[in-house]
């Protein structure tokens, strides 16, 4: 017997061998596939490696100053966009004004003001660009679209409303706008759930309407549900809503007549039409939701900490203190959410933004082509502020060999910047 022990043994690697043989390689790239007829991404590896994708190189151009001329002062800025001309035009919303800069930088005109008056504004809240250089401005206290020319000249003005044939039982109140998807502006509508529950709930929902330009017809493309929050039930009835820390909520993104819809909980993407809201394509990652530690709690506090009191010492006594009691009563996911925004870039690819704690350097993006292949990660430089819907920053423009948006300096004065990005 142990004369043939050897044998055995190498007819045993042998065997596990060609089992190994059959057994397929682990899936690498993006894999297409597609459900009822909506095809699906699914994204294991990246096209190029980190550093080896696009990056986002050197500065283009710079608008803004501490104290000079008013004109380069910027009060809080709400976006900016790019002319075919190469020119810059900015959206005050502190100034109430957009305000119009050459390709160097130079100033040019403004228009605008305080008011309700033709070419005024209440809440300047949007800046987009239409084919032709047509400038649209949205105003959600005035439920307006103004349609400028490029020399800031008003054309005309349309209603932001829902269609004549959508109701909501809970009532509707037109938001924020989500971007421009060809000649139509996308904007969000909040409207209650009459269903909600006590617990963790979102009896918030939003609906994205699609305007046109030309004429204001109104579509109603999806409902989503909103932001997770705490609700408790009144003592007369009713509810009363409590934050829930790290809750997920949609965001939403819209360029090149393409809208990108996320919920943080999970590495999805949707992309849907502007037309009629037909989903189009999804783009998805297996990506495990990181738990929530106290440790993890902490990090958090201390970066919202550090943005509500950027100079703590100078705090009234006690505030500070007050503020991390209040936060540690709150409830707390169990897990973090998985993603934080998405952007939709001037070609129709998908910039995904993975979570991150506040006060935490971001992760770059995930950017994917327009049919959901993951082309790899992208940084942003440093202090370029990224669009949140949700949370009412700046819009980011990214265009086809550039990116535009707002950088915040010293004394936190913001400065509108614009990068080469080199695909």
């Amino acid at each position: 017997m142990p004369a043939r022990r050897p044998a055995a043994l190498g007819a045993a690697a042998l065997f596990l061998i060609a089992m190994a043989c059959d057994t397929p390689p682990p899936p690498t790239g993006t894999l297409h596939t597609d459900s009822a007829g909506v095809p699906i991404a699914t994204a294991v590896t990246p096209l190029s490696p980190p550093g080896e994708a696009w990056t986002v190189g050197e500065l283009l151009a710079e608008i803004g100053t501490i104290d000079g001329p008013p004109e380069y002062q910027f009060a809080d800025v709400v976006a900016a966009v790019r002319l075919e001309n190469g020119g810059i035009v900015v959206a005050d919303r502190g100034a109430s004004e957009l305000r119009s800069y050459d390709a160097e930088g130079n100033f040019q005109w403004r228009t605008g003001g305080e008011g309700e008056g033709p070419g005024e504004f209440r809440q300047l809240d949007y800046l987009g660009r239409m084919a032709g250089d047509s400038l649209v401005t949205y105003d959600p206290t005035l439920l307006r679209i103004q349609v400028f020319d490029e020399g800031g000249r008003l054309s005309h003005t349309l209603r932001a409303e829902l269609p004549r044939d959508v109701g909501s039982p809970g009532g509707s109140a037109a938001d924020r706008a989500v971007g421009m998807a060809g000649d139509r502006l996308i904007i969000r509508f909040v409207e209650l759930n009459d269903e909600a529950t006590t617990g963790i709930a979102r009896w918030i929902d939003y609906r994205l309407v699609a305007v046109d330009l030309q004429d204001g017809a109104a579509t109603s493309l999806i409902v989503v549900d909103g932001e997770e929050v705490e609700l408790r039930g009144g003592d007369g009835g009713g509810y009363s809503e409590n934050y829930y820390v790290f809750g997920n909520m949609p965001e939403f993104g819209a360029a090149a007549g393409t809208i990108a819809v996320i919920d943080t909980e999970a590495y999805r993407v949707r992309l849907v039409s502007a037309l009629d809201g037909a989903t189009e394509r999804i783009i998805r990652r297996e990506v495990a939701p990181r738990a929530v530690t106290d440790a993890v709690f902490e990090a958090e506090l201390d970066g919202i900490v550090e943005m509500v009191f950027p100079n703590p010492d100078a705090a009234p006594a006690g505030e500070v203190d007050m503020f991390r009691r209040m936060w540690r009563g709150y409830t707390r996911a169990p897990v973090l959410p998985v993603l934080r925004s998405v952007q939709v870039d001037a070609q129709g690819s998908v910039w995904v933004a993975p979570f991150h704690l506040a006060g935490a350097d971001p992760a770059p993006f995930d950017v994917f082509a327009p049919d959901g292949t993951w082309l790899g990660t992208v940084a942003l430089p440093p202090g370029l502020v990224r669009a949140y819907i949700h949370y009412r920053s700046p819009y980011l423009e990214i265009g086809g060999d550039y990116v535009l948006g707002v950088w915040t300096g010293e004394l936190d004065v913001q400065y509108v910047r614009m990068y080469r990005l080199h695909r």
